[in-house]
This record gives C-alpha cells, structure tokens and sequence, in this order.
C-alpha cells in the first residue's frame, strides 16, 4: 500500500467523525492506557523510591533535565508538523525521518563530550558516566519519532498505549527494579529507562513501518519551518518547567533536588497521564477543524471546563493533605518534601488547563503565538528562580506556581483573541470544577485532622480513600448540574463517556 494514500484518506475532514466517533475511540483507548500506567508507575516509584531514597532520583533528575532539552532538539518540532500537515507524502516522511536521526546522532555526540563540563557544573563529578551513558537516549528515541507522530496521526491509540505498557513493564518492573533490589542504586533507573527508550521505539516501528531511506531535499523544507516555530516554543516551556530543576540541582546539590524533584515527579507524571492522552487526541482533531470558529470556541471551552473539573479536585486535595500523601507514599526519609508538595500541586493543575492552549493554537497555524508567550516566562522565570533559590526551595516552589499562573493567563488570553471566544464560557464551565475542588480540599483536610494517630501508609488509605468516595458521591449527586455548561455547548462530547457512564449520569 503507498503510503502517501493511506494518510491522505484520514484527512478527509467530517467534523462529526472527528470529535465524536474518531477522537472518542481515540480518546478511551488513551485514558485506559495511561491509567493503566499511572497505576503502574505509581507503584513501581513508590517502590524505587523506598528502596533508593532522595539522592539517586535527584542524580538522575540532572540526566532528565539534559535530556529533555536535548529530545526537544532532535525532535525540532517535526512531529508536529507531521500531525498538522493536511495531505502527507511518503517524502515528508522519510524526510522527517532524516532529521530526526541526525539530530539525535549529534545530541548523543554533543553530550558524550559534553559530560565532563555539565559534571563541573552541578559540583558532582559523579555525573559525567551517568552523562554519557544517557547519551544514546537520544538515537534510541529518534529512531521511533517518525512512527510515533504517524501513530498518533491515525489516532491508533490502542497500539500507542499497549506499546508504552509493555515497554513500562520490561523496563521498571523487570529490570528496575530487579537492579534496586541487588543494590545497583542509580543505575537501577538509568538501566530501567534505557530500556524503556529501546524497547518504545523498536515497538511502535514494527507497528508502523516506514521508509528509512535518509532524503533531505528542498521541496520539504516546510516542514522544518513549522517545526521549527513549535520548537521554539517547546525550548521555553522546557526552560520554565525544568530551570527550577537546574537551579535547585547546582544551587543545593543532589539530594534537595532529589526531594523537589519526586514532589514534582509524583504529581507531574498524573497530570501527563490526563493531558497527554487528552491532547495526542485533540491535535488531530483540532486541525481538521481549524477553519471552523464557532466549533472550535464551543469545543475549547468545554474540554476546558471538563480538564478543570478531572485536574482540579484530585490536586486540590492532595495540596491540603500534603503530608499525608508524601508520609504515606514514600516514608519519613522523604519528609522534607511535604513543603514542596502544597505549590507544586496547584501548579500541576494550572499547567495542566493551560495545555490546552498549545494544540489549538499549533492546529490554527499560529505556533508563533504559542513561542511569544512561552518566551516572555521563560524569560521571567530564570529572574525569578535565580533570585527565589536564595531564599529556600520552598520559595522556589511558590515562584513556579506564580509563573505558571502566568503563563496560563497569557496562553489563554492568546486563545480568546485567535478565536474570539467569551471569558464568560470559560468562566461558566470553570465553576463546576472550581466547586468540586473547594470540595475536595475540605474533605481531604477534614479528615486527617480527625483520623486518631496510625501507620502513615494506613491513614494515606483513609483519607486518600475517604475523600475520593465523597467527592464521587458529590458528583454523582450533582452530575447533570455540574457538566451541564459543558455538554450544553459541545453534545457530541458525551460520546467521549463510555455508554454505561452515559446511562449512569442520566443523559441519554
């Protein structure tokens, strides 16, 4: 089959296909995934982190902070432009391919050579091995890029989460953990995320072949261009989500950075699992409708107020019950984390509504707009982190929620004037999830100030388990007021719930 005609029939644009039957299989298979890995990362960090404690999660957090922005430089936002592109050529894709392998061959140069110097500068020498082995990270997840984006692009999401599960599983539960077990200490992580990379990559390949048959020629240059604008954009969401991480980790060394890092981990990687999925989906979705205002307007603010109303409780509770979830979860060497957890938790949250603003924006064309207003904070945040970091970290912690309020007003008031959408619906759908969390937080404060003293792991099952039967009762209870401002403007995103939870909330 020509691979060219077997993408240019899934851009044949029919809105209703697209945000109801294609985005809504899309979507479950998404979510049951990343629940499926959430579950399991949760378990297997909880168990990693009791074994190895602070310091080799903050060794490790140095190599993610390198990597991540060394994966945004060998990706150069070709994905993207491999997703919003209406009719694609099998050249496009070969061509994308190309890049990519390129760059990621000199990141992985780049950092081999470069290890000794970033070692210096985090004043641990300890580092540049780890440094250089993390370098092949980079070849290892350019070589399954190209199939990833064309995955995503078909929306097959059933291969894409089935393929992240089973690499999960070889490479944390299996060989992870196995190495924590036999004292291997930070190598355990780095061997387990190695794997991961090997294993993701030669998967989705196999899932979606392609041709890699290297091709650099002019007439694809577009597709750089774009790339290039999303990945200007992507470097500053990179610099606002990891400097604290950089400045926490030569500032304080290691071991504080392992303790803000796990706090940012532990309830970054629930905010990934929810948007990731959410937004693998919406892209595609968003560009077949890109020319559809008044779509677009009713789409955005109802997705919106559903992300709000999923994100907003689940974090609010666990900022006021801060304590209990880090006792709980990792033990009482991780204590020193509490503080950390209350401002990154709401941060979390802010960051996950504000994503929103990048798929729509990047589907409109315009992810010039999406790079003016990451720069303008990133800017702002390596001000406000450099001089927070001499207070204290908790200061730090504060500073990242205040910029990431920031950004969330500047993205969304980008999206208000693109499409010319009412800050009255977005305040509309806003409420029901502003309520529910104010629900949560008392519930899950409420109850730990009345649990009498227990093992803390019991009493994070108590309140953890308490406040989310009460809060699902809440909602339960109030399900058609409280989705109603959503689904009044966007009906068809009621396909999005499976056919038993439909009849459950009544609306069918």
């Amino acid at each position: 089959m020509n691979v060219a005609s077997a993408y240019k029939r899934i851009t044949v644009p029919n809105l209703q296909e697209s945000l109801t039957t294609t985005t809504g299989r899309a979507l479950g298979w998404n979510y049951i995934g990343s629940v499926v890995k959430m579950v399991l990362s949760f378990g297997i960090n909880t168990l990693l982190s009791r074994l190895l404690g602070p310091r080799p999660f903050g060794e490790l957090a140095v190599a993610m902070i390198v990597f991540g922005f060394g994966s945004l430089l060998s990706n150069v936002g070709l994905s993207s432009a491999l997703l919003q592109k209406e009719d694609l050529a099998e050249g496009d894709i070969r061509f994308c391919f190309t890049c990519q392998m390129a760059f990621g061959i000199l990141m992985t140069t780049l950092l081999f050579c470069g290890a000794p110097i970033l070692s210096r500068f985090f004043h641990e020498p300890k580092l540049m091995l780890l440094l250089r082995v993390c370098s092949l990270l980079f070849v290892l997840q350019a070589f399954g890029t190209t199939a990833l984006a064309l995955l995503n692009r078909r929306q097959d999401a059933r291969s894409v989460q089935a393929i992240a599960i089973l690499s999960y599983v070889v490479g944390y539960p299996l060989v992870g953990l196995s190495l924590a077990l036999m004292g291997a200490g930070v190598w355990s992580l780095v061997a387990a995320w190695l794997t991961q990379s090997f294993l993701y990559s030669v998967l989705v390949f196999l899932r979606q072949p392609h041709s890699i048959k290297p091709l650099f020629h002019p007439d694809h240059l577009p597709l750089l261009h774009f790339g290039i604008r999303v990945f200007g954009a992507n470097v500053c969401r990179w610099g606002i989500s990891n400097l604290d991480n950089t400045v926490v980790g030569r500032v304080a060394g290691p071991l504080a950075l392992g303790l803000y890092s796990r706090a940012f981990t532990t309830l970054g990687n629930t905010t990934e699992t929810i948007t990731s999925s959410l937004l693998g989906v919406l892209l595609p979705a968003f560009s077949r409708v890109q020319t559809d205002e008044e779509k677009l307007r009713r789409v955005y603010a109802s997705v919106f107020g559903l992300l709000l109303l999923v994100i907003l409780p689940m974090f609010a509770a666990v900022a006021a019950a801060a304590d209990v979830v880090v006792l709980g979860l990792y033990g009482k060497m991780w204590a020193n984390a509490v503080p950390y957890m209350r401002p990154i938790a709401l941060a979390m949250a802010v960051n996950a509504v504000m994503s929103l603003s990048e798929p729509l924006l990047i589907a409109r064309g315009k992810p010039q707009i999406d790079f003016g207003a990451q720069l303008i904070v990133a800017v702002l945040a390596v001000a406000g982190y450099v001089i927070a970091i001499r207070y204290s970290v908790l200061a730090l912690s504060w500073t990242v929620l205040g910029l990431y309020l920031f950004r969330f007003f500047l993205l969304t008031t980008a999206v208000h004037r693109e499409i010319r959408i009412r800050w009255t619906d977005l305040m509309e759908t806003s409420t029901p999830g502003l309520l529910l969390a104010l629900f949560a937080a008392a519930v899950s404060k409420g109850l730990e100030l009345l649990l009498p003293p227990m093992p803390d792991f019991l009493r994070l099952v108590c309140v953890g388990g308490g406040a989310a039967i009460l809060v699902l009762g809440a909602f339960s209870l109030f399900s058609k007021t409280l989705l109603r401002p959503m689904l009044r403007r966007s009906p068809q995103l009621l396909h999005l719930f499976p056919a038993r939870i439909q009849q459950f909330l009544d609306f069918k």
